[in-house]
């Protein structure tokens, strides 16, 4: 047993070393890329908005409230149930942060003003900040997903996919951010490829873990159903 957690402490750590490293590159490219530019102030602020609603929502709320009840309807009630509960939740999941997404969408203007009103007085960067903004958005719903993937792979004792899960999500941002910054500079917007990072990140990190939970026997049905998502 002791041999056991030693070894999953140590893939963990691996993991989590790995997804450090490839994040400071990830500082480094965008830096390298686009410096301390009016595109990259930009970003930031269009980032800053779906991260803190991910931060408050997708992440705390999922370690503190998901991952025990999921624990204990696989101890108590079996896998079955506690695979229709993974999949109330990423229904649920996926409607109140598409909702979010919505709104932020829709909100986008008087949100990226809140933010960064100052930057008006630069010609076209609050316009981009708003653009992004809106662009940028659905990744909340994406990480959301990958949350509650984490989450129950862990309940599962599955930790090295989760745990590696931000790792990919750097590697997919790096490579979009370079392999796209020439492409969307010959359209005028070369930051439009950390935007494109971002999303594809998003989606890397829930195709990474979907293998092992299929492997684990998931029944996930990602199709809204209302009616058991809330009941």
């Amino acid at each position: 047993m002791s041999r056991r957690l030693t070894r999953s402490a140590g893939l963990i750590g691996a993991a989590t070393l790995a997804s450090r490293v490839l994040g400071l590159v990830r500082d480094q490219v965008q830096a390298g890329l686009f410096g301390t530019s009016d595109a990259m102030d930009a970003f930031v602020i269009a980032t800053r908005i779906p991260t803190l609603l991910r931060d408050l929502f997708a992440e705390g709320a999922m370690s503190a409230a998901f991952v025990p009840t999921f624990t204990r309807y696989l101890t108590k009630d079996g896998r079955a149930a506690a695979w229709r509960l993974g999949s109330q939740v990423v229904n649920a999941l996926l409607v109140v942060t598409g909702a979010l997404v919505v709104l932020g969408i829709i909100f986008a203007k008087p949100l990226a003003t809140a933010y960064a009103g100052d930057y008006s007085k630069t010609p076209g960067k609050l316009e981009l900040t708003i653009s992004l903004t809106r662009l940028n958005m659905p990744f909340l719903s994406l990480v959301a997903v990958a949350a509650a993937f984490m989450g129950m792979l862990n309940a599962l004792r599955r930790f090295f996919v989760p745990a590696s899960s931000p790792a990919m999500y750097n590697v997919v941002f790096i490579l979009c951010a370079v392999l796209f910054y020439p492409v969307f500079m010959h359209f005028g917007v070369p930051i439009m490829s950390l935007t494109v990072g971002m999303l594809l990140g998003g989606v890397a990190q829930i195709v990474v873990q979907w293998p092992m939970l299929r492997r684990e026997g998931s029944s996930i049905r990602v199709t809204p159903d209302c009616a058991r998502c809330w009941c």
